[in-house]
């Protein structure tokens, strides 16, 4: 009994002993050395994705389709250690509108592959990779993965990509002058624009295009780089028709057109008449009266108005030769405004030249202006203007054309016939009186007895 109760004593010490040396860590447990050499195991979502970001890192700015070459960066953390790791965007997966910018050689999708000596749990990391992105993408976001591998594990992790999209329209545009008429030139239209995309518009064409205005300069704006959320406006100068109503103006903004209605107004011209007193000049005669009058009959104010009368030389206007500067004014006669239903009164003080008898072509040139620009409008009006010789030129004129001349000459020969007769007569009656005197002479002689 005594025995048996030494052995089960020794065999608990014992125990106890060989506990105690392997809490120690003097010898190892067969557990202890698989931990050790096993390789770790992965699961498919033990990277996560924190952040996503075009052309640099942190950069919120979106890419456009059509970009090529950009820089992407996909930031990521592991829940465990991976030694010796091989991460790179694996951008085929879902075919995307996605490829892989071109390095090097001949292949233009060329993956970039990260070796990473260890990820460590909770440590964040960041590749980069160059992007083309298609023409065809549309502003939205596309699913790709991260691959990461080593030589015991693989695996794939989920992350989103955002792809921009440009949206740039006309939001308003305006003239100078505000109001546009006929025939008017050097119109400065300007035409605001607006990218409200998402990102920015690479490389693009403005331009108008219109059947009513010529364009004078410029034809065409090209910009490279249009940002987001940015405004740019574009000045042109164009020339009006002799048009009027709504006229449209194209503006093109690569292949897309936007329709600008604007409004031509007349120029108002059939709206003032003009007549001239119906008077005829007499030649060679100064300081005559040559009236107009000028009538508005629209419902526009004509303003600013400057009236000349154009003339050949043998009429002219009148200066005074105690003010010969006179002349520098007297053909600018001026008005500041014409009310619809007015009418005005315009005489020029006339000189004639001698000799001057004839009708002449008169033109009255008036220029004038409306309220709401600084376009200069005229009306030209002409009339031919009848010169009428003085009484003495009419005499003169008179006697010297050949029918006239003609009859005069034959009434002097006539009245010198006549006078000629008459004459003849008058010496044939004194001879035949002298003649009977004699006779009565003698007789009486005789009768007295005397001898002749």
């Amino acid at each position: 009994m005594k025995m048996y109760k030494k052995l089960i004593t020794g065999f608990i010490v014992l125990s106890m002993v060989m506990l105690a040396i392997g809490a120690s860590g003097l010898m190892s447990s067969g557990d202890a050395i698989h931990n050790k050499t096993a390789p770790a195991t992965v699961a498919n979502n033990e990277l996560t994705v924190t952040s996503v970001s075009w052309f640099a890192p942190n950069s919120t700015e979106l890419p456009s389709p059509g970009s090529n070459g950009i820089p992407l960066y996909v930031t990521f953390e592991s829940y465990t250690d991976i030694e010796n790791a091989n991460v790179s965007m694996n951008l085929s997966a879902y075919k995307s509108p996605f490829t892989y910018a071109y390095i090097n050689g001949p292949d233009k999708n060329v993956r970039t592959y990260n070796r990473i000596p260890e990820i460590q749990a909770g440590h964040s990391y960041m590749i980069m990779q160059l992007v083309n992105i298609s023409k065809n993408a549309s502003g939205s976001f596309y699913d790709e993965n991260i691959s990461y591998n080593n030589s015991t594990m693989s695996g794939n992790t989920v992350f989103t990509i955002p792809v921009g999209k440009p949206d740039v329209s006309v939001i308003s545009y305006t003239t100078n002058p505000p109001v546009i008429y006929q025939n008017e030139k050097f119109i400065k239209l300007t035409i605001y624009t607006e990218n409200t995309g998402t990102s920015a518009m690479k490389n693009v064409n403005f331009n108008i295009t219109s059947m009513d205005y010529k364009v004078v300069s410029p034809g065409n704006y090209s910009i490279a780089y249009y940002p987001a959320g940015t405004l740019m406006n574009f000045t042109f100068y164009i020339n009006a028709k002799n048009v009027t109503g709504t006229i449209p103006v194209y503006f093109h903004i690569n292949n897309v057109v936007y329709t600008i209605n604007t409004y031509i107004h007349g120029s108002e011209e059939k709206s003032l008449t003009v007549a001239v007193e119906n008077k005829n000049l007499v030649s060679d005669t100064k300081k005559q009266l040559l009236t107009f009058y000028l009538n508005n009959t629209g419902n526009k104010v004509y303003r600013d108005l400057e009236i000349h009368m154009l003339s050949p030389g043998v009429l002219s206007i009148h200066v005074s030769s105690s003010n010969p500067l006179g002349a520098l004014t007297a053909n600018n006669v001026t008005f500041a405004q014409l009310q619809p239903g007015q009418s005005i009164k315009v005489t020029y003080i006339i000189d004639t030249s001698t000799s001057a008898a004839g009708t002449y072509p008169v033109q009255l040139l008036v220029e004038y202006h409306f309220n709401n620009t600084a376009e200069t409008f005229n009306k030209v009006y002409t009339y031919n203007q009848k010169i009428v010789p003085t009484t003495t030129q009419q005499i003169s004129n008179t006697l010297t054309e050949p029918l006239y001349a003609g009859m005069a000459a034959l009434i002097i020969i006539i009245l010198g016939a006549i006078g000629a007769a008459v004459l003849h007569t008058g010496k044939k009656n004194r001879k035949s009186k002298n003649a009977g005197s004699k006779k009565a002479k003698e007789k009486n002689n005789n009768g007295s007895g005397k001898k002749p």
